[in-house]
């Protein structure tokens, strides 16, 4: 797979994300971003298809995006630690486009795909910056680093809102971030060049 179409993958799957639940959202005249669960989108009301369907093809995007990374990580990075990093952002796709198979009304399954995506997205980040700031990527390592602890951070800050929309939102920022600038790293890549001088 070429770098490119990892890059426009990656990219993609987080516009087409914070597309989904924003119109989505706009469009649901009871959904409150304080009092409301983004889940809720998956639902209730005329929005059910389109939100569930946007998360399964947020998925299956990032799920293209973490595949191709895999051939375009830096070398000093491909040890078992950063290959198991990677291999948890795939399962962390691969638990988003769950998320939309199973909605909320399937708690269980759809519960066990929103507690996998996040312990794998954050895993990944972890597992992959560890590697790299032991190694020459330190740049790639920190930054991969800041976003797991960022995300771990914001789990026990007590929010004053009765519903969680908000908060999952910003949950899945550092997540998005890392993504965009990663995409267009390999977007940018040429064939002597890799991604380790994020």
């Amino acid at each position: 797979m070429s770098s490119r179409i990892a890059g426009v993958c990656g990219i993609a799957s987080q516009l087409t994300g914070l597309a989904t639940v924003l119109v989505a959202a706009l469009i649901s005249p009871w959904f409150s971003w304080t009092e409301s669960y983004i889940s809720m989108l998956g639902i209730e009301g005329s929005v059910t298809v389109l939100f569930n369907s946007g998360l399964i093809v947020t998925g299956v995007l990032g799920l293209i995006f973490t595949s191709g990374l895999w051939r375009h990580l830096p070398s000093e990075l491909l040890n078992w630690a950063g290959k198991a990093g990677v291999a948890c952002l795939v399962l962390g796709s691969l638990s988003l486009s769950a998320m939309g198979i199973f909605p909320s009304t399937l708690e269980y399954p759809h519960n066990t795909a929103s507690i996998t995506f996040l312990f794998f997205i954050v895993l990944g980040f972890l597992l992959i910056g560890l590697t790299g700031v032991t190694k020459a990527s330190k740049k790639w390592g920190w930054f991969s680093l800041c976003a797991g602890v960022l995300i771990l951070a914001l789990q026990p800050i007590p929010w004053p809102w009765s519903g969680g929309a908000i908060q999952q939102m910003l949950f899945c920022l550092p997540w998005s971030i890392w993504t965009v600038v990663v995409s267009t790293r390999l977007l940018m890549r040429n064939r002597a060049s890799n991604i380790g001088s994020v």
